[in-house]
Order: C-alpha cells, then structure tokens, then sequence
C-alpha cells in the first residue's frame, strides 16, 4: 500500500515540530541557569470543550484561565 506524499509531509512536520519545540525549552533553561533567572511557566489545554489551566501565581492564573475560555467559546462557536 502507497502511502501519499502529503502524509509523508504531515509527519515531517510533526517531527520538525517536536524537535523545535524540545530546543526552546533547553534553550530557555540553558539561558536562565547562565543569567540566574527563574522560568515560569502559564498554559492552557484545551481537552474537548474543557481548559485545563495552569499559571504561575494568582494573576498567570487569571491570564490563562480568561484566554482558556475565551478559546473554549471559539471552540464551541466554530465547531458546534
């Protein structure tokens, strides 16, 4: 069975990704060991509907948790 060329295309990107994304991350503990600094971290998956949300602090909190439902009503409009 031929596998098409666009699918080879989706999995080379999904590795470029990956790997761009486990540079960043080295590259940013690297620099903040060398400059002293601490990392922080804010983020927001979405599981279906559902943010899951996580921040440092009380207002990364916020940030995150209104961006999380701002994406979970963008999700519901577009996709429902």
């Amino acid at each position: 069975m031929q596998v098409p060329l666009l699918q080879y295309f989706g999995w080379i990107l999904l590795i470029i990704g990956i790997t761009l994304v486990i540079a960043a991350v080295l590259s940013a503990k690297r620099e903040a060991d060398v400059n002293g600094a601490r990392i922080q971290s804010k983020g927001v998956i979405l599981l279906g509907f559902i943010p899951i949300v996580w921040g440092y602090g009380r207002k990364g909190w916020m940030i995150t948790g209104a961006i999380g439902i701002i994406l979970c009503l963008v999700w519901i409009v577009f996709f429902q």
